[in-house]
């Protein structure tokens, strides 16, 4: 009976020190996750607005493929949406190249009939579709997007362009980022040729510019209307044509990849089998 009382009296005197232990005022809860949605977390300032794009094509052209592809009845409203996707992020991104395409040709226009205005503005029309492509593509760290803009949006005030830290991680060193450099030099070439009216410097500029343009704007193109294709099959509830549509749009990504990206490790879309 001591025994027993005994080992009862241990068991209350180890539950009311656990009791004790819980709460020691020493001890702090758990911190939860941060979610990523917490609008503290400011590290979405340096994600790749254009890596985004690509994820999401790549996301679109397999849920394209899974709905489609088989024996069974494909799933039609998730095709459609998916290519209008599709049809709309090529509209964007292609929109921009087939813009500065054109610039090329409007200024190499004027500069033949002597309208130096009109070359000066057609300029600036090019310079702002690449400058909108930037903000259409680049992480808002590398826009310069800082924290401490950031704050001070939030209370309201404005703040100098620029100012303060960059980006730490920067786009990569692939081929697409030295070519987008290589434009940019000639374009600051081709405004300096057109200020000291150097009517063949500019036109020389310019033709490094617009076969870049001219090729980016038909990928796209591709892209796009290959997309809208499979839009209206699916809205139109028919499977013929279907995997010839998605296949140019894979093929055209595939060979961007492979001119663009170097060695890098590439999310290719499903192949439709």
């Amino acid at each position: 009976m001591r025994l027993t009382l005994t080992l009862l009296a241990l068991c209350v005197a180890c539950l009311l020190a656990a009791c004790g232990a819980g709460t020691n005022s020493d001890t702090k809860p758990a911190k939860p996750a941060v979610s990523l949605d917490d609008q503290a977390d400011r590290d979405w300032r340096f994600r790749s607005q254009y890596k985004a794009h690509m994820r999401h094509l790549w996301i679109d052209c397999n849920r394209i493929a899974g709905a489609g592809r088989g024996e069974l009845e494909p799933t039609w409203h998730e095709i459609r949406a998916s290519a209008m996707d599709i049809t709309a992020r090529a509209k964007l991104l292609g929109g921009y190249w087939a813009d500065i395409e054109a610039r090329c040709g409007s200024i190499s226009e004027c500069v033949e009939e002597e309208d130096r205005i009109g070359a000066s503005d057609e300029l600036k029309a090019m310079g702002a579709a690449c400058d909108g492509c930037h903000l259409a593509t680049w992480s808002p760290a590398y826009l310069h997007v800082t924290l401490d803009t950031m704050d001070r949006w939030l209370n309201k005030q404005t703040a100098e362009h620029g100012a303060g830290e960059v980006d730490v991680e920067p786009p990569p060193a692939i081929p697409n980022r030295a070519a987008m450099q290589g434009l940019w030099d000639r374009y600051q070439k081709a405004e300096s040729r057109l200020t000291k009216w150097d009517p063949v410097g500019v036109k020389n500029h310019l033709e490094a510019i617009r076969p870049v343009a001219a090729e980016r704007a038909q990928l796209w193109k591709t892209v796009g209307d290959n997309a809208e294709k499979l839009v209206a099959l699916a809205t139109a509830g028919k499977r013929d044509g279907m995997k010839e549509a998605y296949t140019a749009i894979t093929v055209a990504c595939a060979g961007c990849h492979g001119k663009q990206t170097d060695q890098r490790e590439i999310m290719a879309p499903m192949a439709w089998e």
